[in-house]
């Protein structure tokens, strides 16, 4: 949840607004219609169809760790 003191982004823009001239109001309107016309839907992510991992089988022979990790 929102604390109380976080400003929001829609309050600091109306804040700023407030206390520009008109022409420079009617300039900040015109930007953000500009931008509401123009927003690109956003599209999903690419999907993939994940497969399951397959299952091994088999047996491991005596003294495979000693063949990885011993010393040389």
């Amino acid at each position: 949840m929102m604390e109380k003191t976080a400003v929001r982004i829609e309050d600091q823009v109306l804040s700023v607004l407030r206390v520009l001239p008109p022409v420079q109001q009617r300039e900040i309107l015109d930007f953000a219609e500009f931008l509401q016309q123009h927003r690109q839907p956003t599209e999903p992510g690419p999907t993939a169809t994940l497969l399951p991992l397959p299952v091994l089988e088999g047996w491991v022979p005596a003294g495979w760790k000693e063949a990885i990790y011993g010393e040389q």
